[in-house]
């Protein structure tokens, strides 16, 4: 004991504050140490489901990028199908619009070639008419009144109809 009072250590205050010390941790131990240990638990519990739901939520953006992307590069791809159809479409109506302009106007050129050719079926027939009706009057002056007018006719008709044969 005299080695414990050289230090200055009061024996039966040691052994009691010792005896304290076990009293509370035997409480502590009975009633405080499961409830720290329980709540430290749960504690634990609910910075693992946060840290899971993290990890969750982590892999559910990745898969929602990664389907954002799908969608993307699908809207990117069915809209430069759309964009070819479209131009495909429109070079369709132009050719059929330029085709449709070149039978137009193949058709007025034919048109303006019946009505030239009319034209000149009506010059014809009226410088016909003429060149007989000048060559009947010719003929009358010529000949004095020997052939009747309705012969003169004839005969002139069938010479400018021999001319024309000729031409053609």
């Amino acid at each position: 004991m005299n080695v414990l009072s050289g230090f200055g250590v009061n024996l039966w205050a040691f052994i009691s504050q010792l005896v304290s010390f076990a009293i509370v941790f035997l409480i502590l131990w009975r009633w405080g140490f499961p409830v720290i240990i329980r709540m430290l638990e749960r504690r634990q519990a609910v910075i693992r489901e946060g840290v899971e739901n993290a990890e969750r939520a982590k892999r559910d953006l990745e898969e929602a990028t990664a389907r954002a992307e799908q969608v993307m590069q699908e809207a990117r791809l069915q809209s430069q199908e759309t964009i070819n159809q479209a131009t495909k479409l429109a070079e369709r109506e132009a050719n059929r619009i330029q085709e449709e302009g070149y039978a137009r106007a193949a058709q007025i050129e034919q048109q303006q070639i019946a009505r030239i050719q009319q034209e000149a079926a009506r010059a014809r027939a009226e410088l016909s008419r003429l060149v007989v009706n000048l060559s009947i009057a010719a003929a009358a002056k010529v000949i004095s009144k020997s052939v009747d007018t309705t012969d003169n006719r004839r005969l002139v008709e069938e010479f400018v109809n021999a001319s024309e044969t000729k031409e053609q």
